[in-house]
């Protein structure tokens, strides 16, 4: 007798352990052709939710165990595509496999039965087909993929779980909304980096205050959980830098950063950073961009600070000639405790200086900088005109990068020349030629630089007392704050005999802001 089978397979996964429609069909249909031939069905094999692209499937490899084990002589399926859809695998097992190991293999809608099949159709007809199923998915493939795309493009969130902090919007789909349970942990991360905690501290922090993971938030609300989310039950540093280095949390979606080779490939890989989809304010923010620029600008550095709070200058602190950072010292002097903060490499014993200072010469000298660099950043803004004309402000600052500009692309002209007139040799011109261009590329980044920097400027000082409301808080302070320190300053470098050079976030900023008044001077 006929030790049969049928082998039922959906690409669509239609519920949790439901069986689909489509399956329910099948089954009816191949159990109806076996009686009507008089074969008897001994197992019935299903992978529901499977790609036909892969023969790595839990029942298919199931069946070919049987297959194997000669328990199984006869394979029964709807379709040449429910069997499989890779047209070299499909074939692979039509004209090599099945024919080796005497299986009668039946598709019943494509008329096809091995038994009786003739030449023509089982070399011809039945890849023909396969071809066909195999360009079917990778047509499908590439219109998912373009309208993937484009939603990503609009800023529509597509992913299958949403990022911890958030979740899906029932009322407007491919939307985030924030966990309102969870927005306090994401904000407290963010702000212990801020206060110069390492990821480690971090972590040990949220584990002794016994906060649910990432992984344990969505299992106790019954959410699908993928790898992301990892299998240890602890917080560590790999679990925190993934919140801290991720956009999402200032309202930005960044998607597309994975992708498959081919529509065949299984393996995902990483698509270079500058070909990520980012669309800003796509939904609602839990910290704020400078917030998110400060905590991974100070994830880069070296925080550490053992079982005791960090200092109030933790990862700020550089050697001026090293641009190591610099390491702190309790030093004792006749019962007398203070702090002095030395050069790291000199520390090590590796060359440099000490470059020392103490912790107190150290704040008065911070703090006195602050104030007077406070003040002047008020006295620029105050000199800016309330109506600013946008086409104004935005030409005044490039005129000197576009001399320039002109300039080298003047030498690049008549360098020709000067080689046609044997001034210069060819590998001299060579040389000229690729320096030029390398400078103009490099004005014209520059220029796009501040083009952008030039806008951000600009619409600040549309709500130019917002602005100065927000310094005159700080200047109010006649103190040093951790907040206001990491807010105002990346670094601080220091040189020998005490000397100090504070380098501020906004320089840049204030260097058109400079520019402005500079001009506007010059004018009147």
């Amino acid at each position: 007798m006929t030790q049969a089978c049928i082998y039922l397979r959906l690409s669509r996964d239609d519920g949790d352990n439901v069986e689909s429609n489509s399956i329910v069909n099948q089954r009816s249909l191949l159990r109806d052709y076996a009686r009507s031939q008089e074969l008897t069905i001994i197992e019935e094999f299903v992978d529901d939710g499977i790609s036909g692209l892969t023969f790595n499937r839990p029942d298919f490899n199931r069946m070919m165990t049987m297959v194997d084990e000669k328990a199984i002589d006869t394979i029964i399926v709807k379709d040449l595509s429910r069997f499989g859809r890779d047209y070299i695998e499909t074939g692979k097992y039509l004209q090599r496999i099945f024919p080796a190991m005497g299986i009668r293999f039946i598709s019943v809608n494509d008329h096809y039965d091995s038994l009786t099949a003739d030449t023509n159709e089982t070399h011809l007809v039945m890849p023909i087909k396969s071809l066909i199923n195999d360009s079917y998915c990778r047509d499908i493939s590439m219109k998912v993929r373009s309208t993937q795309k484009a939603k990503r493009q609009k800023g529509e969130f597509i992913g299958s779980f949403a990022p911890y902090g958030y979740l899906k919007d029932t009322n407007q789909k491919n939307h985030l909304v924030v966990d309102e349970e969870i927005r306090p942990i994401i904000e407290k991360i963010f702000f212990l980096k801020l206060e110069g905690y390492s990821s480690n501290a971090i972590a040990a922090y949220l584990n002794q205050g016994g906060v649910e993971t990432p992984r344990q938030h969505k299992k106790s609300n019954n959410e699908k959980i993928n790898g992301f989310y990892g299998h240890i039950n602890q917080w560590d540093a790999k679990k925190v830098n993934r919140i801290l280095t991720n956009r999402v949390y200032t309202g930005t979606l960044e998607q597309g950063k994975h992708t498959k080779l081919n529509y065949k490939a299984q393996r995902f890989i990483p698509v270079n950073r500058e070909d990520w989809i980012c669309v800003k304010g796509t939904h609602e923010r839990i910290i704020s961009d400078s917030t998110f620029e400060i905590a991974n600008n100070l994830l880069l550095r070296d925080m550490k600070h053992g079982k005791n709070k960090p200092s109030l200058f933790a990862g700020l602190l550089f050697c001026s000639d090293c641009q190591s950072q610099m390491v702190q010292r309790k030093m004792r002097y006749k019962q007398k405790e203070t702090i002095q903060y030395n050069c790291s490499t000199y520390n090590k014993g590796r060359g440099c200086s000490r470059h020392a200072i103490k912790y107190e010469t150290l704040y008065e000298i911070v703090l006195a900088l602050l104030t007077q660099h406070m003040d002047w950043k008020s006295h620029l803004i105050n000199s800016i005109p309330n109506v600013l004309k946008q086409e104004q402000f935005l030409e005044i600052d490039f005129t000197p990068l576009v001399n320039e500009r002109k300039k080298y692309e003047q030498l690049l002209k008549t360098l020709y020349m000067d080689l046609d007139d044997g001034l210069i040799n060819e590998n001299e011109y060579q040389e000229f030629q690729t320096s030029y261009r390398q400078k103009i590329k490099q004005i014209e980044e520059t220029i796009e630089q501040k083009k952008r920097l030039a806008q951000e400027l600009y619409d600040k000082l549309q709500d130019k007392l917002s602005w100065l409301e927000e310094l005159k808080t700080l200047q109010e302070e006649n103190y040093l704050n951790r907040f206001t320190l990491v807010t105002l300053l990346d670094r601080i470098n220091i040189r020998e005999g005490q000397e100090l050079v504070l380098v501020f976030h906004d320089a840049k900023e204030l260097e058109l802001l400079q520019e402005l008044n500079t001009a506007k001077t010059e004018v009147s």
